[in-house]
């Protein structure tokens, strides 16, 4: 009985649904797969005409908007480049704007550069400028930039970049210039220019929600430590990786340059400070805190061989003990059994059979 009153409810309820969906009209969907069919199979014409024929029979107006979009698109594909241009330029230039404007502009940049038309490297940055909200921009942007370092230099770009930045202030695509001059400055050897630019970038576009955030701290950790400043270097990175240890609890996921900055932390602290203290302790916690990185045998066998350096030969053997026991396939084992009599070899071990020279000398993050 109970099933049957449950069933009962869950129709009821999609029946609910489907009437207080709003319907996409039968022509719009029968013609759009037609579409979608016809071009996975190369017929771009064809393509064209259905999804013509869908964006006549949609009830939506966002599904009767991409439609047309697809259907220049395809118009271009076919080889129709002239009827197709006109359509996108139409799409692109709407009142007001539609999803695929933007799309609509960039692909008539396109089109102008694959034809040899010097105007179609302007028309992308006319894209970025237009619509500073949509996610072809930063593409479009950046490929604009990337032409003219190939056809005017470094040198001049970066004062392009910086005479037309005001103009995306307060826009999405802010933060995309600010990194494209800061990496400018680095391009051309202005180390402290650089710097300053990836750390006020940082500060103004911070986690979570800057892009480029982990990536400017990491390059200012970078150019810190070629100026010298050893220090700052390692606080650069730990301004990094605090918001890591900060946001664990809360579902965070990884960013790209968290593992490499913990590395490179540790060895700063091993080689340019020679600090053995905090430098075991930070590859301790590379091993302990980093626990999908593939680097935790390597992490443990540096800080083993510090202990080692440093005389502390209890530490060293405990710290390779765990090395052993969690790692049995790392080639790491045979050197920590050659240095660690008491230790012996896993009965299930892929391991070498002996430490290599190579192997024992490795130091992880060494420059």
């Amino acid at each position: 009985m109970r099933a049957a009153r449950l069933a009962i409810l869950a129709a009821s309820a999609a029946w609910t649904i489907a009437c207080s969906a709003p319907t996409r009209g039968e022509v719009y969907v029968r013609a759009f797969a037609a579409a979608e069919a016809a071009e996975s199979a190369g017929r771009f014409a064809d393509a064209s005409a259905r999804y013509d024929e869908a964006a006549g029979g949609a009830r939506i107006a966002r599904d009767r908007d991409h439609a047309r979009y697809l259907a220049a698109r395809n118009l271009a594909r076919s080889g129709n480049r002239a009827d197709a241009a006109t359509r996108l330029r139409a799409i692109a230039l709407a009142v007001p704007r539609v999803e695929d404007s933007a799309e609509a502009a960039n692909a008539l940049a396109d089109m102008e550069i694959a034809r040899g038309d010097a105007d179609g490297w302007a028309a992308l940055l006319d894209v970025a400028k237009r619509y500073p909200s949509d996610g072809v921009s930063r593409r479009a942007l950046r490929r604009y930039v990337a032409h003219e370092d190939d056809v005017h230099g470094a040198r001049a770009s970066l004062d392009e970049l910086t005479g037309i930045a005001p103009s995306f202030a307060g826009t999405e695509l802010a933060e995309t210039m600010a990194y494209e001059i800061a990496l400018h400055h680095a391009a051309l050897g202005e180390d402290a220019q650089a710097r300053d630019a990836f750390l006020a970038l940082a500060t103004q576009w911070p986690y979570p929600h800057g892009s480029f955030w982990d990536d400017s701290l990491f390059r200012a950790s970078v150019l810190d430590r070629k100026l010298g400043r050893i220090e700052a270097a390692i606080a650069d990175l730990e301004r990094m990786l605090v918001e890591r240890e900060s946001s664990w609890f809360t579902g965070s996921y990884e960013r790209p340059r968290y593992e490499p900055a913990m590395v490179r932390k540790c060895a700063l602290l091993r080689d340019a400070l020679h600090d053995h203290t905090r430098a075991r302790a930070c590859f301790h916690e590379l091993y302990a805190e980093f626990t999908t990185s593939e680097l935790r045998d390597d992490a443990l066998w540096e800080e083993s061989r510090l202990a080692r350096e440093d005389g502390d030969t209890s530490a060293a053997c405990a710290t390779a003990s765990t090395l052993v026991r969690e790692f049995p396939d790392s080639r790491f084992v045979p050197c920590a059994l050659a240095e660690c009599a008491t230790l012996s070899r896993p009965q299930k071990s892929g391991a070498p059979s002996e430490c290599h020279a190579y192997v024992a000398k490795i130091r992880l993050g060494a420059e």
